[in-house]
């Protein structure tokens, strides 16, 4: 019998922040060969001091070329804060930190932007620079921002409500300027049709999901995209909060959830999915949510999540196989599309990784 060549698996995920970047980390270290594309929120995208700066892009980009702070979780290695000490002395009101090894990625960034590069061509050099093997996408080269009203300090972007207002006011309403306009960047459509398995990050629903899968096109994608979906819940109740930052990133979510009607736990999350997605992966500490869960026609698998506090991933990574088969209202829509892939002889083994 003739050998057959079994490619690697591609793996597109979709997402922002810490969360995504945890996990796109883990999953490259587990399979060095798997072949990742991250498309990336940028309607966190944001003018500091005259830079442009794309919080969620560097913050992949340092994960995945193992230069990111794991104590911080945020930002370079062995960074230093001397610019922003200086910005003080000259009386500005310095609420959002750019580190100065950091500051490098923003200066080059802007420059080449104002030059004409598109996002999607600048992040490509930027990532080729740092080493990246995997692939990282914006979600567009459109500028979209995530705009807030708040009862206490009406409008103001997403990262200036976490960021500099702490994430403690009230959110009333979310809005998303420009994501009329925008289509997708180069590359992110077609990654996603040619993808195993597309993965949901562990990131903030709203501000970082949500932008993400509103740019035209790209939710549509996924749901009729052959490959498997599933995403992970970034809400664990179950265990407490020791982090200042994690807190407030948790604190982040629920308002944002609240604010668009729906509630701040892991059902909120599965709802907000239960179109496009095969799989819910859920953490063990919040297995009482897993019939209300399976009730919306996702199939659950209990993992520990939380990959900050030294849980091994492995169990986290295997819940994202495809080893087992969906079930419910999204595994019977799928049905067909299944079939056709299992013919496919070129595909090979999707869960061999």
């Amino acid at each position: 019998m003739p050998h057959r060549e079994v490619r690697p698996a591609r793996v597109v995920g979709l997402g922002g922040g810490i969360g995504a970047s945890r996990l796109w980390r883990a999953l490259v270290e587990a399979e060095p060969s798997l072949a990742l594309t991250v498309v990336v929120n940028t309607a966190d995208d944001l003018w500091a001091y005259g830079l442009r700066v794309s919080p969620d892009i560097d913050t992949t980009l340092y994960s995945l070329s193992d230069r990111h702070d794991l104590q911080r979780g945020w930002g370079v290695r062995d960074e230093s804060w001397r610019t922003m000490h200086a910005l003080r002395g000259l009386g500005e009101e310095v609420w959002f930190n750019l580190g100065d090894v950091d500051l490098a990625t923003h200066l080059l960034r802007t420059d080449l932007l104002r030059g004409g590069s598109a996002l999607s061509e600048v992040t490509r050099r930027l990532a080729t620079a740092m080493g990246v093997q995997s692939t990282v996408l914006p979600m567009s080269d459109h500028v979209v921002t995530t705009r807030l009203t708040t009862a206490e300090h009406g409008h103001v972007s997403y990262v200036e409500f976490l960021v500099r207002l702490a994430a403690v006011p009230q959110v009333v309403t979310v809005h998303y300027e420009g994501l009329e306009h925008a289509v997708p960047a180069p590359g992110v459509l077609e990654a996603i049709a040619r993808a195993d398995l597309v993965v949901l990050a562990p990131s903030n629903p709203v501000a970082s999901l949500d932008p993400i899968l509103g740019v035209h096109g790209v939710r549509a994608a996924v749901r009729d995209s052959l490959a498997h979906v599933v995403g992970v819940s970034p809400i664990v109740l179950g265990v407490p909060i020791a982090d200042a930052g994690e807190a407030r990133r948790a604190a982040s979510r629920a308002a944002l959830l609240r604010a668009v009607g729906g509630s701040a736990d892991p059902l909120g999350v599965a709802s907000r999915y239960a179109d496009i997605c095969h799989r819910f992966v859920l953490d063990t500490a919040d297995a009482s949510f897993a019939p209300a869960i399976r009730a919306l026609g996702l199939e659950v698998v209990l993992a520990r999540t939380l990959l900050h506090t030294g849980v091994a991933p492995e169990e986290l990574l295997a819940a994202l196989s495809l080893r087992r088969a969906p079930t419910g209202r999204a595994a019977r829509a799928r049905a067909g599309s299944a079939s056709l892939r299992r013919a496919d002889p070129r595909l090979g083994s999707r869960g061999s990784w």
